[in-house]
């Protein structure tokens, strides 16, 4: 619970920070923040750029792969170890399709970039128009939006990390 009050925490801290940054008015007349920068027409918020760490949305994805790996455990056709393996596998593909359907997005967005990704951490660091990153929000694999200082530093272990 403490980790979800901080994840809101941060979220309201960036929204903060990006209105002191002259981004207070992120919505076009229809309400959809991303439109005013995906025309390239160069809107009044162009002018604002925004880092951020989008916090992927991925748990649910997890849980149902746990629990449908946990059934064929009980059900005795896994075993442990092979459960174990099988799940690592899963979170991998799981987060590694969320990454890709960001980074696709974000290929369709006017100046909006993708600076890192940490796939452990299913988390990517976006640069671009603060409108832009607000609208990211609208997207589905996407939980939350927080402070670019708030990207978890990739672990050093030989894990990759597609930047």
């Amino acid at each position: 619970m403490s980790t979800l009050r901080r994840n809101v925490l941060a979220a309201a801290v960036t929204g903060s920070t990006l209105g002191l940054a002259g981004c207070g008015d992120l919505s076009g007349s229809d309400g959809d923040a991303a439109g005013q920068t995906t025309d390239g027409e160069g809107g009044a918020n162009d002018d604002g750029a925004a880092r951020a760490t989008i916090a992927l949305d991925v748990q649910e994805e997890i849980q149902e792969a746990q629990e449908e790996i946990g059934t064929r455990v009980q059900e005795e056709n896994l075993s442990r170890e092979d459960a174990q393996a099988e799940l690592r596998d899963a979170q991998v593909e799981i987060i590694s399709a969320a990454i890709e359907d960001l980074r696709t997005y974000v290929a369709d967005v006017d100046g909006l970039t993708v600076e890192n990704a940490n796939e452990q951490a299913a988390a990517v660091l976006v640069n671009g128009p603060a409108a832009a990153v607000l609208g990211t929000l609208d997207t589905t694999r996407v939980n939350a939006l927080l402070s670019a200082s708030d990207f978890p530093a990739p672990r050093q272990d030989g894990q990759t990390n597609r930047s």
